[in-house]
């Protein structure tokens, strides 16, 4: 059998403040939003027979916004994580 005290954590180690999914999501974010706000023009978006305008960063906002509740509406999408079997 292999001895389970050398994979367990000692409960004084430190564990790293941010993940690399936090630090890449943190990455993401800020282009995002550092794009969505250097589009300052107007934009017009035509959709079924109406026509809106507004500035470029507030539809890139909307888009960005859109997705983030779809990627949380349908957590089916995302990659499920194995259990260990025990």
């Amino acid at each position: 059998m292999v001895d389970s005290d050398a994979t367990r954590a000692t409960p004084g180690a430190k564990r790293p403040l941010l993940s690399g999914k936090a630090i890449i999501a943190i990455v993401i974010a800020v282009v995002s939003l550092a794009f969505v706000f250097s589009n300052t023009a107007e934009a017009s978006l035509h959709f079924l027979g109406l026509s809106f305008t507004m500035p470029a960063w507030g539809w890139f906002l909307a888009v960005l916004i859109a997705g983030v509740v779809i990627g949380s509406l349908f957590p089916w999408l995302r990659p499920r994580r194995r259990r260990d079997r025990r």
